[in-house]
């Protein structure tokens, strides 16, 4: 059942709204000493000062536009609204008409009208007071309906010592006058008129007063309107009317007439925010003699717990991308997959697009997929690739993009990796030898552009005895270990700016063969040698680089092999971070290799 005329005057979580004012104004009697108060700042305290506000009597209030005439389908723009202004949290809610869609004099129609927006309604948590639009009374039965359901077609209230003039613009569907209505007086009536002359007469001293009516009558002659602007006089007031769902804001006699959008409604949207077609509610702050509005598009307010440490860890969980590669040196080709996991533990649907880019050496099937999944639900794929087993490189990458709920939530490019993480060893013992001078007096604007000084650097000598001239000392080969898995240059070579630096490091191999490897840069400059011979695909910058991440081969020898990092840093982090694929523990790493003729 929808809630009748007692129960909407009552918020779930307050009060009831007369009652408020009554408390309010006892507080005011009980405590008339109180006043506002400032904070009180400890010398020196930083702040921009500029005048808080003194008002004890502060305070604020929603206003929802139409949501009928049109927009049957437009719900969630309502729903959203209600969501943001819950989050706001004025003192309460003014809605100006044109709740239903209405125009009907069947009860059984009109009433299920009425429980679908209460239904909608029934999440605002702050008092809502609703005015009559044309949809809400279009004929007699309408008009009937609202004052046996919802109470009052027009009336006024005070809060904080401000007035509310709540007007009826479809009065003249009363019953008894509907046939008989006299429309040289306008479109108020007499009764209304006088209602409101009265009210303004009783409240001459309140410090604002406010009037809200759904259609915009002042821009039509004739309308009764004049009656009410000349009893309104020369107090200070603001006006708010909605029914044409485009935001209009009119300058009359120094006041502010407002015209206000749809919330939900139907209309034409338009991209300049100027033209005033968009979706919008309105939070309206009293403070004082100031008024200030806010023009609200739904969707930018978000409630404090709208992102959680919680979602985001279910979030990292979600997809699970699972290799399985044979890299079989003895076969012209080498083939596996890409297992795909979407595990949705979240509260809506998800779906999942891939696409795996081009790429000449790799056969990829299928090269384009979807997956979805309903909350609670597992999907799962297979993806099929092979490649020359010495002609793999680059590795092929692909882009995939989740939705929630019909809303982007991830958008991502990834890597197809065929080797095992475990098996590719870290290196973090190394030989290092820095900083020298980089050459440049500042970096590049373009940090594509290799400095000439940079690549013109020699490699040292393999005595790893001899003094160099560095930045400022002279300066040998000292042995580091690396306590993370990233080799920090800037530790090592004391924060050094633009400048660059060796890492040496060694490899024994029992026969000649070539191996994966990746090294993953943390300056803009690098290079990378493998036994006095730059190793192509290694560098920073780079074309097939991903995340900073270089992939290529080491074309060892039988023995002993030297690895030669050569790294420039501008851009304030210096590190690097070397992989070697040794699966079956083949390869011996040091920095100082037994028996370098080996």
């Amino acid at each position: 059942m929808f809630r009748t005329y007692k129960q909407i005057r009552r918020s779930r979580k307050s009060a009831n709204f007369a009652k408020i004012i009554t408390v309010s104004i006892l507080c005011l009697v009980i405590t008339p000493i109180i006043t506002a108060q400032t904070p009180n700042f400890p010398e020196r305290m930083p702040i921009v000062e500029r005048p808080f506000s003194d008002d004890l009597d502060k305070f604020s209030f929603a206003i929802i536009g139409d949501k009928t005439g049109g927009g049957l389908d437009k719900w969630p723009v309502f729903d959203r609204s209600i969501d943001e202004i819950n989050t706001l949290k004025p003192d309460f809610a003014i809605m100006v008409g044109d709740l239903i869609q209405g125009d009907t004099r069947d009860l059984e129609q009109l009433t299920a009208e009425w429980k679908e927006f209460w239904q909608h309604e029934s999440d605002l948590i702050v008092p809502f007071l609703p005015l009559p639009g044309n949809h809400d009374i279009t004929n007699p039965v309408m008009y009937e309906y609202w004052k046996e359901h919802l109470g009052r077609t027009y009336s006024a209230f005070t809060y904080k010592n401000c007035l509310f003039i709540m007007l009826n613009t479809e009065e003249w569907h009363h019953p008894a006058q509907a046939e008989t209505w006299d429309w040289d007086k306008g479109w108020f009536g007499d009764e209304q008129t006088k209602y409101v002359e009265d009210q303004l007469a009783k409240h001459q001293d309140v410090r604002h007063t406010f009037v809200l009516l759904h259609r915009p009558l002042w821009l039509q002659e004739h309308s009764g309107w004049e009656k009410i602007e000349a009893a309104l006089g020369e107090r200070a007031y603001t006006v708010f009317a909605g029914h044409y769902h485009n935001l209009t804001l009119h300058t009359r006699n120094d006041h502010r007439y407002f015209v206000l959008g749809a919330t939900g409604g139907g209309f034409t949207p338009q991209e300049v925010r100027e033209y005033g077609a968009f979706d919008h509610y309105s939070i309206v702050t009293v403070d004082g003699e100031d008024v200030n509005i806010a023009i609200i598009e739904p969707g930018n307010i978000h409630p404090a717990d709208s992102s959680t440490a919680a979602f985001k860890n279910r979030l990292a969980n979600l997809l699970t991308f699972k290799p399985q590669f044979n890299l079989n040196r003895d076969q012209q080709y080498s083939s596996g997959n890409l297992e795909i996991t979407l595990e949705n533990t979240l509260e809506k649907w998800l779906k999942l697009e891939i696409v795996f880019n081009s790429n000449e050496n790799w056969q990829i099937s299928p090269n384009q997929l979807s997956l979805q999944a309903k909350p609670g639900q597992t999907a799962k794929t297979i993806v099929a690739f092979s490649a020359p087993s010495n002609d793999f490189l680059p590795l092929p990458t692909y882009n995939y993009s989740a939705l929630y709920g019909g809303e982007q939530l991830l958008n991502r490019r990834n890597l197809f990796h065929p080797i095992d993480r475990e098996d590719m060893r870290i290196l973090k013992d190394w030989m290092l030898l820095g900083p020298f001078a980089l050459g440049v007096t500042e970096a590049p604007a373009d940090r594509n552009n290799i400095p000439q000084s940079f690549l013109e650097i020699p490699l040292p000598e393999s005595n790893l005895d001899k003094t160099y001239h560095g930045l400022t000392a002279e300066i040998t080969w000292q042995e580091h270990r690396s306590e993370s898995e990233r080799v920090n240059l800037n530790d090592a070579f004391g924060n050094a700016e633009l400048a660059y630096g060796f890492g040496t490091s060694y490899i024994k191999s029992p026969d000649a063969r070539r191996v994966f490897a990746q090294i993953g840069w943390g300056s803009n400059l690098g290079k990378l040698y493998l036994n006095g011979v730059e190793i192509s695909g290694a560098a920073i910058p780079g074309k097939h680089l991903f995340s900073w991440w270089a992939h290529f081969e080491l074309p060892l020898k039988q023995g002993w092999n030297t690895l030669t990092i050569l790294s420039g840093d501008y851009n304030g982090w210096w590190d690097y971070r070397m992989e070697v694929a040794d699966a079956t523990n083949a390869l011996q790493f040091s920095t100082k290799p037994t028996d370098p003729q080996d």
